[in-house]
């Protein structure tokens, strides 16, 4: 949704709007380690988590200062579209407005959804954790596409967007 409404579509390959790796801080040109924050949600052992896009381990990423190659910085939070996550029932997460904070403008720099530490660490089946930056052998400030084919049937154009992904 954050990348088909915001006007810096981040990440999108249709865009030409590519995401920029910044990989661990003994990697990276500024030594910056991105930061996340954590909260309690799926059992007791969870940790409430933020997820966020553009990602924190990008330039792209609204808590990238401009000084280091930053590309979208951001004053606070609240400049990004605010959102939660949700169980409603097992297997059936919703997304919401999170009210606390205005509606979406859609003139957002960028999007965040407080969630479940274990959706937010499991959300794409580890693929960065797995070794995508290595596989692929991403450098610091290298570009890369990310790519949601679940979603390609979801229509963002409208105020509401419903939208099931089909399971695997």
């Amino acid at each position: 949704m954050i990348q088909s409404k915001l006007a810096n579509h981040p990440g999108s390959k249709a865009a030409n709007k590519p995401m920029f790796f910044l990989p661990g801080k003994d990697k990276n040109a500024s030594g910056r380690n991105p930061d996340a924050t954590t909260v309690p949600e799926i059992s007791s052992t969870d940790k409430a988590s933020c997820d966020e896009i553009a990602y924190a381990s990008s330039y792209n990423s609204g808590g990238m200062p401009s000084t280091i190659g930053g590309m979208i910085e951001v004053d606070a939070g609240n400049d990004c579209v605010q959102t939660y996550a949700t169980r409603v029932k097992q297997g059936e997460w919703h997304l919401y407005d999170d009210i606390r904070q205005g509606a979406p403008t859609w003139k957002e720099a960028c999007g965040r959804s407080a969630m479940s530490g274990w959706i937010n660490s499991t959300s794409m089946g580890g693929a960065f954790s797995s070794g995508f930056s290595g596989r692929y052998r991403l450098l610091d400030k290298d570009p890369y596409w990310v790519d949601f084919p679940q979603f390609a049937h979801c229509d963002a154009s409208k105020t509401t967007v419903a939208c099931t992904v089909p399971k695997p």
